[in-house]
């Protein structure tokens, strides 16, 4: 008898215990449930917000979904300017037209034979360089302007110094000049940006003998006359530079700038053959501290 109110005794606390424990795992389940899915929120927003969710615990994110930056300028990968031809001077200077005013362009790294200088003849190849650079320009009368910092905003004359690009942007017109033998190289004091690539023209021109270069082009004589001179390219070098070791002249040796001209045309002075080193500037004037 006692046996038995034991065994019941034990047996309605197992079931009181089965029934606490249901009731606490219960309870966890329902609270989880509710800190997870929030109540009177739908399903498919909760599961939106965690899609954004950020990444606060460290874990790499997705990268197609981090924000791109708008603070940073876009890079300007061209600086050129636009510019509309209005005329050649010749084939290494022209006339042009920026937002409505007129300038005018002396290309950088090029040099030409002279055609419009009064002070000078008529040199060989001129012509035919102011030509060619009329008849190329004609054709791609919308041109693109690039500055070189190297070598300033303007030469002595107030021209502004650039390069030329045509064919909507794709060819460098000075470079074009020379690799058809209208035109030498010029440094005219510093490297400028595309001095490699223009020597490197001019070597093929001349190694191909094209234009100014050809045989002869520039050796058909002015005269019979002794005082009389042959004309020569100014960029050509062919002609000998005056060996300055003996006999050579300085500017003190003359009176006027006209008389270090003359002298110094005579033997085939140019921008790049410095006749005697009467040119210090290097623009085919010589002793120009004269009067």
């Amino acid at each position: 008898m006692e046996q038995s109110g034991i065994r019941t005794f034990f047996a309605g606390r197992k079931k009181l215990i089965v029934v606490v424990v249901v009731f606490v795992i219960g309870l966890i389940f329902l609270l989880s449930n509710v800190e997870e899915n929030p109540p009177n929120v739908p399903q498919d927003i909760v599961k939106q917000q965690e899609k954004v969710k950020p990444d606060v615990a460290g874990a790499q994110a997705d990268p197609s979904s981090a924000p791109v930056s708008t603070n940073e300028p876009t890079p300007n990968t061209d600086s050129r300017q636009i510019a509309t031809l209005v005329k050649v001077v010749d084939g290494d200077t022209i006339a042009v037209s920026i937002n409505g005013k007129s300038k005018t362009i002396r290309i950088i790294g090029i040099d030409t034979p002279e055609v419009v200088d009064k002070r000078k003849t008529v040199e060989c190849f001129g012509k035919e360089a102011s030509d060619f650079a009329n008849l190329t320009l004609q054709d791609n009368r919308n041109l693109l302007l690039e500055s070189d910092p190297t070598q300033g905003e303007r030469d002595k004359y107030n021209r502004l110094l650039r390069y030329v690009w045509i064919d909507d942007g794709e060819m460098d017109f000075g470079k074009f000049m020379i690799g058809d033998g209208y035109a030498s190289e010029y440094t005219y004091n510093l490297p400028y940006k595309y001095q490699n690539e223009y020597k490197q023209a001019e070597k093929k021109a001349r190694e191909a003998k094209r234009g100014l270069w050809a045989d002869g082009v520039c050796l058909e004589s002015a005269g019979t006359n002794a005082d009389q001179t042959v004309e020569v390219s100014p960029t050509s070098q062919k002609q000998p530079i005056i060996d300055s070791s003996g006999g050579d002249k300085d500017c003190s040796d003359f009176a006027t700038h006209a008389e270090a001209q003359d002298y110094f045309q005579s033997k085939g002075g140019s921008p790049t053959n410095n006749v005697d080193k009467l040119d210090s500037d290097h623009d085919g004037l010589a002793c120009e501290s004269l009067p």
